[in-house]
């Protein structure tokens, strides 16, 4: 059931993430509008279930409708078409939308949406495995007729369906409009793909004031900052929407190297114990000292503060850890996202997502670590053609900066799982060999922090598993801010002892 997007019942204004990706579109040029709109596609293609789940499970005092739809009754998306549901499932939109247009497909046909195919494309929907597979047969028959994602674009432009087509892109935007879906690598996949976008272009690229002089240009900016991360500070980083505190990046502050032999890595000390309060509006990033990574906020939406959130970097296929992806269209990756929300040590930990390139967003294998020790949040630094990770617990991961494939350190990795049953695909086999505590969870698809089940614990081959939600609340913090009040409460769970 790949073409339907279910969402809750009432509706939000969009003002928060939704709208983002129009505003990119709006100052994109065509290059840049291939790009949104192939992202944009993934997103509306994807499994509807965990959507649904989602949704109604988060909230019931917002929706992730669309206003242009929900003005018109429309609450779900079928083979990218605005429809409605009946109970739990989106009905066809030939019986739904009053708007749907049938162009010269037969009446057992969809006709795939224009503004995502182009007109004139039918897929057959007489089977219920049909109907399963519609948006994915009209992205079949999109190929096989040879069309360009740019010919649709230039269609749409010509024919006034451009207004459509950015609704579709609120619909998906609304997804990642609360808290609780912004994590996840769905959302953040889209994040990164408008924000690849508007880094890319002149009339919105981010601004740094170095030492009094405000600097444009990516590499005079990169070499600039580059040169002061160790010494000085950067004094201020402005964008279109929201303002970056002192405490925001490596770069921004006095660089501390540890003199212990054994770890010695940057340390860059927590900025408070709790993350503080938030009114979640969006996240965003930003490009790191080196253009290898990039570095990620929090909007609050009552402030113009950019509040920290880490870094990340992808790996992306073909690698010796990435091979053929399951979906020929698509590519296979592996995200690392050092989380460090609001610089805080209680939401600290390492985010990995591995992507088997299947087209389908929630067949995401989403992995949580949390290191233990908590000496200081995580830093990087490119030094010469790698990348060295200092982590939480001040021992170092060095990554080739290229290819992003773990070369040393205390972290190693095996390929991503490409097996086709996504139910028997395996999670990232990052392994953690260093002296501290690994706390590890993991889900397809959806925040590992709420699965039902355990977290497993291991130190230096002992083993514990102790209940997800003992360690996270429904809300998905951690419920532990102090690493001696973490380490007596495991030890009261688990029959191996763990110590720091």
């Amino acid at each position: 059931m790949r073409f339907i997007i279910l969402f809750a019942l009432l509706v939000i204004s969009g003002e928060a993430f939704a709208q983002r990706g129009r505003s990119a579109w709006k100052v994109a040029n065509m290059k840049y509008k291939v790009f949104l709109l192939n992202e944009y596609k993934a997103m509306l293609a994807q499994h509807p279930e965990k959507l649904a789940e989602w949704s109604l499970k988060q909230t019931t005092s917002l929706s992730f409708i669309s206003e242009a739809f929900a003005a018109e009754g429309m609450d779900c998306i079928y083979a990218g078409w605005p429809s409605q549901r009946v109970g739990s499932s989106c009905s066809s939109p030939a019986r739904m939308n009053p708007k749907y247009q049938a162009g010269s497909c037969k009446s057992n046909e969809l006709h795939c949406q224009p503004a995502l195919f182009g007109e004139g494309l039918c897929a057959p929907v007489s089977t219920q495995v049909q109907r399963n597979s519609a948006f994915s047969e009209c992205e079949k028959r999109f190929n096989k007729a040879g069309r360009s994602v740019e010919d649709v674009i230039r269609e749409n432009l010509g024919k006034g369906l451009e207004a459509e087509l950015l609704s579709l892109l609120d619909f998906a935007d609304n997804i990642c409009a609360t808290s609780k879906q912004k994590n996840t690598g769905m959302c953040r996949r889209l994040e990164a793909a408008v924000l690849r976008v508007r880094n890319g272009l002149p009339e919105i690229r981010a601004s740094i004031v170095v030492q009094g002089k405000e600097v444009r240009d990516d590499q005079e900016r990169s070499d600039l900052v580059g040169a002061v991360t160790d010494t000085a500070t950067v004094e201020g980083v402005g964008q279109t929407t929201g303002t970056v505190p002192t405490d925001c990046d490596p770069a921004e502050v006095s660089v501390v190297r540890s003199t212990d032999k054994d770890f010695p890595g940057i340390v860059l000390p927590f900025a408070r114990t709790e993350p503080r309060p938030l009114d979640f509006e969006y996240i965003t990033s930003r490009p790191g000292a080196d253009p290898s990574y990039q570095n990620t906020f929090t909007k609050d939406k009552n402030s113009e503060e950019l509040r920290p959130n880490g870094f990340e970097f992808r790996m992306t296929g073909p690698t010796a850890m990435a091979g053929a992806a399951i979906d020929p269209t698509q590519k296979v990756e592996r995200n690392w996202n050092f989380v460090s929300t609001d610089h805080s040590q209680r939401e600290t930990y390492l985010w990995v997502t591995d992507d088997a390139g299947s087209g389908y967003l929630s067949q995401l294998m989403e992995t949580i670590v949390l290191l233990v020790p908590r000496r200081s949040r995580p830093a990087v630094e490119a030094v010469g053609d790698e990348l060295h990770v200092t982590l939480t617990t001040g021992e170092k991961v060095v990554y080739d900066k290229k290819t992003k494939l773990v070369k040393s350190g205390v972290l190693s990795e095996g390929p991503v799982d490409l097996n086709p049953n996504r139910f028997n695909r395996k999670f990232a086999p990052i392994k953690y060999s260093g002296t501290g505590i690994s706390i590890r969870v993991d889900k397809r698809g959806e925040d590992p922090r709420l699965i039902p089940g355990n977290a497993v614990i291991t130190q230096n081959g002992k083993t514990c598993q102790v209940p997800a939600k003992e360690l996270w609340t429904p809300d998905s913090d951690f419920r532990y801010a102090e690493d001696k009040s973490l380490i007596d409460f495991l030890n009261k769970k688990c029959a191996n002892k763990f110590s720091i």
